[in-house]
């Protein structure tokens, strides 16, 4: 796709730059790349000289742009088909319709019905053009008008940050990028702490926060908002969100739960309905906390590339500081690109097969049956309402990977946010040698194989630092934990490799390394040896069961899994014994290990 730049400079708006490139409002067939937020786009769209439609993602950004401006119409759930065709009946000059991607049809049905051509009458913008992309595989309505999209002579799609599409009509309608470089530097400073206790560090910024006037918190989740006013008994407070959002945090006596813009308070909340486009112009500067939780939800995720840019625009008049709280995980599954084409081959071929089976079947129940599976197929999630490829949720299962390979580790994240070139990052992350994400964890593991592996692996992490730390009190801790204690014998006996080797399987195969290591090498370490010479004296004669007993509480001090018997006493000792009466007795004459067997 051909891109064309336009440089802005510090202080000018979108339609400065635009102007010096002989533009007079935004372009037709463009993509373009604002770079920053708050440049004005919609701004520019909403005063041109032209009829209008302007598509946002989510409504408060509809009605926040519309409230102060009697002539403009916001188009969304509660905005009547009436009230949008006496809109489009009335004298205002130019008219400018603001709508939701799923109240476009009320637009379109409006126009139908008074024979009005919207498509070459009125000139299309489609903002925030990244979350039709993001949100389609939970909002999937969100997609409905692109059909009509292209349809409009005059239309263009916007945002600071958009991602790839690979929308077919992209190419055939000759689509360009226009792209806007700012000629200074617009980064901005971002704290980036990276974590394996999560909680106690939210807790602990917030504690630094506490004298703040104003902390505005980005969580994709409201399990994560519900545990943190809890947790920290907050009160003054407010949280903005969806509306099924609002309904299930009051149904848990949360009051303070709005899903439009309202005057701050001390600790707000927001989820990714108000990640974009909205404009929070609060006298006030914030502190912004960003929060990712991977132990919560996967979906917590931001994108330092669209998400993190979008939230540090939303506020117009600057903001105190801005961080960064995040766990990882090393083992997040990630997708290649052939991977998932590969997959969505294969959801293609299952259901193609089962469409030839719908159009043979000619029994009305069995058509039924096969029109179900059909409609559960992972290939349906795929399909737009007319039932051809949506081409936003094949982006989506590429983006949402993309993302993924971000929180594999610290450094990841980090060089993500670099990349941007949207930031000035600061590495604050606080890694414990054991934190409290590595013991939730391993208490999530759904199987015993599956908690040995990751105690193994946080085993191996302990040892390897044992010469800087005592790693004693992070043992006892795991000791605790359901097949701690053994692994950890397991592991200090037969070490990864051998645990690794039996596949973390309990029983024969550990259970015979570890029986074949305690009769070869543990019952003979020099702390054993020691503790067996100081409980036996040289020269004394003692019943041979009486040895064997005080032999077998030694081993069992020392976790050695072997069976004492009468003369293993002989392991250790030269001996002489007698035969000849009962009670039989053994004298020891001298250790072994002082003739240099050991």
């Amino acid at each position: 796709m051909q891109t064309e730049i336009i440089k802005i400079h510090k202080g000018e708006w979108l339609t400065d730059a635009l102007k010096r490139q002989g533009y007079r409002n935004i372009p037709s067939n463009v993509i373009l790349d604002k770079t920053l937020t708050g440049l004005g786009a919609t701004h520019t769209e909403l005063h041109s000289n032209r009829n209008s439609i302007i598509i946002e993602p989510n409504v408060p950004v509809i009605i926040e742009k519309t409230k102060d401006n009697p002539d403009w119409l916001a188009v969304w759930e509660k905005c009547t088909p009436s009230k949008v065709e006496k809109y489009l009946q009335s004298t205002n000059k130019r008219k400018k319709l603001i709508c939701t991607p799923e109240s476009f049809s009320k637009i379109r049905k409006a126009a139908n019905k008074l024979n009005l051509n919207i498509y070459t009458d009125y000139f299309c913008l489609m903002d925030e053009c990244e979350k039709f992309i993001q949100d389609v595989d939970y909002r999937k309505r969100i997609t409905q008008p692109i059909y009509d999209f292209f349809q409009f002579q005059q239309k263009a799609l916007v945002s600071a940050t958009p991602l790839e599409m690979r929308h077919k009509e992209l190419v055939n309608q000759n689509f360009r990028i226009l792209k806007i470089i700012p000629e200074y530097d617009y980064r901005k400073n971002l704290e980036l702490i990276v974590t394996n206790s999560y909680d106690k560090t939210v807790k602990n910024k917030l504690d630094d926060l506490r004298d703040s006037p104003c902390v505005c918190i980005f969580i994709n989740s409201t399990n994560g908002i519900n545990k943190i006013i809890n947790t920290l008994k907050l009160t003054d407070y407010k949280v903005f969100c969806s509306n099924q959002s609002v309904k299930k945090l009051k149904e848990r006596e949360f009051d303070n739960v709005y899903e439009m813009l309202e005057p701050l308070a001390k600790y707000n909340f927001f989820t990714c309905r108000f990640f974009s486009a909205l404009d929070i112009k609060e006298k006030q500067k914030p502190d912004i906390l960003i929060l990712t939780d991977l132990n919560e939800a996967v979906y917590t995720m931001i994108d330092p590339f669209t998400e993190a840019t979008q939230i540090q625009g939303r506020f117009r008049n600057g903001f105190n500081s801005l961080t960064h709280i995040s766990n990882v995980k090393i083992d997040l599954d990630i997708m290649s690109k052939e991977a998932i084409d590969s997959m969505i081959e294969e959801f293609e071929i299952t259901h193609s097969c089962l469409n030839d089976r719908l159009k043979q079947a000619t029994d009305k129940y069995r058509k039924q049956a096969i029109s179900k599976d059909m409609e559960s197929v992972k290939y349906a999630d795929l399909l737009d309402e007319q039932g051809n490829i949506n081409y936003f949720s094949v982006d989506n299962l590429y983006n949402e990977e993309r993302v993924k390979e971000y929180y594999k580790t610290k450094e990841s994240l980090f060089n993500a946010y670099n990349v941007t070139n949207h930031f000035n990052v600061t590495d604050a992350s606080v890694i414990e040698l054991l934190g409290e994400d590595d013991l939730l964890t391993l208490r999530k593991a759904k199987t015993d194989i599956e908690k040995r592996r990751l105690l193994t692996e946080q085993l191996r992490k302990l040892y390897s630092n044992q010469d800087k730390v005592d790693i004693s009190f992070y043992l006892n801790i795991l000791k605790k934990e359901n097949q701690g204690a053994y692994t950890i014998d397991a592991f200090q006996k037969i070490g990864k490799e051998g645990l690794e080797k039996a596949g973390y399987k309990k029983g024969t195969i550990i259970d015979k390394a570890v029986k074949e290591y305690d009769k070869m090498v543990h019952r003979f370490l020099p702390e054993v040896i020691q503790d067996i010479q100081s409980e036996f004296d040289l020269n004394v004669w003692i019943e041979k069961e009486e040895k064997r007993d005080r032999l077998e509480m030694i081993y069992k001090r020392h976790n050695i899994l072997y069976t004492v018997k009468l003369n293993t006493i002989k392991d250790y000792f030269l001996v002489d014994e007698t035969k000849d009466k009962k009670p039989y007795k053994y004298i020891l004459k001298v250790l072994i290990k002082d003739f240099g067997i050991f």
